[in-house]
């Protein structure tokens, strides 16, 4: 891994303008890694233009550098693209908005964590062992010995509480706790990280998670189900991430294997999977073209939701 980080490190040495991409519907440790390896560049004197297909929720706006992420950019602008936190191309629109961005000859290098990852990019720096794209970018960090910023930290610091769900998913590790020993040392702000991303609801939102609670069953193969049309979404109208956290609070369950929540919008339905016990639901998230990790994944298809009401002779 560490030959990758060398590399990596040439690209940087080599090129003076970057963007760095997130996928859609960012979530705190793409916007992390994201907003951590652009302050670095640019602290080295590097032009660089952060970007994102879909604006990030307000709970993030305490990142630092948040303010200067980007939905549009031009290819041509720069020499070298890193996409940070994304398993496959079509998690990321800009592959179609931009098609030339599928044929360019650029540095392309590709910074992620997820198991399912299809190893695109000239050059792909993917460990599934890591927690988090941001912690294998603090090691990236550490090896290269680049300068962490209070700034930086934060967003590092992010991303690790995110993806570990406040250090309490099951993919939490021992030396998650020691990163973030180091992180808060090195000045990250834990207790804005704290408060914006699991303290903070709107009303609107909290309807709605009430809503989607309304639908909750589980079924007999112990699988704990709900769905939230799109007319209900209109109904309360609020961020994309409004319902982050429902997928974990299911699959809590004691009598659930697993969780799953069904989102529809636009003709598209996505299914958010999540389990706390020995299950791994990647391998269901496959069947259906999608991925992630054994104990969270998830999916997309085209249809709509349409509720079903059994009946039972007991």
């Amino acid at each position: 891994m560490q030959n990758l980080f060398i590399e990596l490190n040439k690209i940087i040495e080599n090129n003076q303008k970057f963007v760095v991409i997130s996928h859609n519907k960012p979530d705190g440790d793409t916007l992390g890694a994201n907003l951590a390896i652009s302050l670095y560049l640019k602290s080295i004197g590097k032009e660089v233009l952060s970007a994102c297909a879909d604006k990030p929720s307000s709970n993030f706006k305490f990142l630092p550098e948040i303010q200067n992420l980007k939905q549009t950019f031009l290819l041509e602008e720069h020499d070298a693209i890193i996409i940070v936190d994304t398993g496959a191309k079509h998690l990321v629109k800009f592959f179609e908005t931009y098609p030339e961005l599928n044929r360019t000859k650029k540095p392309l290098v590709c910074i992620d964590h997820h198991q399912s990852n299809s190893a695109f990019g000239t050059l792909q720096i993917i460990d599934p062992n890591e927690t988090s794209t941001t912690s294998l970018l603090l090691k990236i960090f550490d090896f290269l010995q680049w300068e962490i910023t209070p700034n930086i930290a934060t967003n590092l610091l992010n991303g690790i509480y995110t993806d570990t769900g406040s250090f309490k998913h099951g993919n939490t590790k021992a030396e998650n706790f020691k990163s973030a020993s180091k992180l808060l040392k090195l000045g990250a702000n834990l207790q804005q990280i704290a408060k914006y991303n699991f303290q903070t609801k709107s009303i609107a939102g909290l309807k709605l998670i009430g809503a989607a609670l309304e639908n909750l069953y589980i079924s007999q193969d112990q699988v704990a189900t709900t769905a939230i049309p799109e007319y209900i979404q209109n109904q309360f109208p609020t961020e994309n991430d409004a319902l982050s956290g429902l997928s974990d609070m299911i699959a809590g369950i004691k009598e659930a294997k697993y969780g799953v929540v069904y989102t529809e919008r636009k003709g598209q339905i996505k299914a958010s999977l999540r389990t706390n016990k020995e299950f791994n639901v990647a391998d269901i998230a496959a069947k259906y073209g999608g991925g992630g990790h054994i104990k969270a994944a998830g999916y997309k298809t085209e249809g709509k939701l349409q509720k079903v009401t059994l009946w039972q002779v007991v």
